[in-house]
């Protein structure tokens, strides 16, 4: 929002409506990545909300790339759709490694992003496509809480 259409730093080129409806739909993302935790220690929301608003928006424009590949996901329906689930597991396993206790901590309190399993179930459950293709029931763990809708 502070880049305009020309990649160029310009601020001010959002109205006040809009700064302040982003402003609350990013409040929500937020809120519902500091529900989550790593052992020990709450994700703090705050901190990692420009890496979470960037997480959100590089799987939904991922997704969008993606399907517009010939034969990727555009046959069938929820499960029915085995390209979908090739797409949102590579997604997944992109944050995929290990870490040890101590590593944790230091990142919980240095590293501006979310810790690795939340940047992928945090967005992943806010993602209707992933909840459609692979059929979670409402209320489940990933499709928990209110969708934020930042895009």
């Amino acid at each position: 929002r502070l880049f305009g259409p020309d990649g160029v730093e310009e601020k001010g080129w959002w109205g006040q409506r809009t700064s302040a409806a982003f402003r609350t739909r990013a409040q929500c993302l937020g809120r519902y990545y500091a529900s989550y935790s790593t052992p020990g220690q709450a994700v703090d929301g705050n901190k990692t909300l420009s890496e979470d608003i960037a997480d959100t928006a590089g799987l939904r424009l991922a997704f969008e790339a993606y399907l517009r590949q010939p034969g990727r996901g555009d046959q069938g329906t929820g499960q029915d759709r085995p390209a979908r689930k090739d797409f949102f597991l590579a997604w997944a396993q992109t944050w995929c490694h290990l870490s040890t206790d101590r590593m944790r901590a230091y990142s919980a309190l240095r590293d501006p992003h979310a810790p690795a399993h939340v940047r992928v179930n945090a967005a992943l459950s806010q993602f209707h496509p992933f909840a459609e293709t692979y059929r979670c029931a409402a209320g489940s763990a990933m499709t928990q809480g209110r969708r934020c809708g930042l895009w």
